[in-house]
């Protein structure tokens, strides 16, 4: 029609008013088109972790005695404990040992020697057969174990195991003799150091 829309122009405009309308609808709605399905990958890994022997000792124990209690030409004893804790169920073993000092000095003239064959080992939680062994002196044993200046001595070594199934973590006790073999020493305090010795074989 001249001068105007005819009714197919008619029908087309409001079929676009519709679309348009629509439209704005779901803009202002907040409701997204729909979006294709997300891709999902997946991966396994294996993790190995290799746990190392760890052992741990208590430090040295300084030993004591005062020979006034004491008298000359005998025997002075002492016990000395350390706590060991490890992951492994059997360790070696080792006790090294200075003489005594009076009043601890190694530079002193007056000694009191270690006294017998060896020293004694006891382990209160140790399995069959492993809770006290005797383990004697090795000779000439003793460079850069010992403090610096200090005689003394280490002894051989021995295995020492948990009770089964268990790890060992326990306390152990060391004792040890000197003998006080010479009568002029004059009368005072004597030190002397303990240690334990632990190893753990592969």
């Amino acid at each position: 029609m001249e001068g105007g829309f005819s009714p197919v122009d008619n029908n087309i405009m409001m079929t676009m008013k519709v679309l348009a309308m629509s439209a704005a609808l779901t803009l202002s709605s907040g409701v997204a088109p729909p979006r294709a399905s997300a891709q999902v990958g997946q991966a396994t890994a294996r993790v190995s972790v290799r746990v190392l022997p760890c052992l741990a000792v208590s430090g040295p124990v300084t030993v004591a005695i005062d020979l006034q209690d004491t008298p000359v030409e005998s025997s002075l004893s002492s016990q000395a404990r350390f706590s060991v804790r490890s992951n492994v169920p059997e360790l070696e073993l080792h006790v090294a040992c200075t003489d005594l000092y009076k009043s601890g000095d190694p530079a002193s003239p007056y000694r009191i020697p270690l006294r017998g064959p060896g020293v004694e080992i006891t382990c209160p939680e140790g399995g069959a057969g492993d809770s006290h062994r005797a383990l004697d002196w090795l000779p000439n044993s003793s460079a850069g174990v010992l403090p610096a200046g200090w005689t003394g001595a280490i002894s051989e070594g021995a295995v020492f195991r948990a009770s089964p199934g268990k790890t060992f973590r326990q306390d152990v006790i060391v004792n040890v003799s000197w003998h006080a073999t010479d009568p002029s020493l004059p009368r005072g305090e004597y030190r002397g150091i303990v240690s334990l010795i632990g190893m753990v074989h592969p």
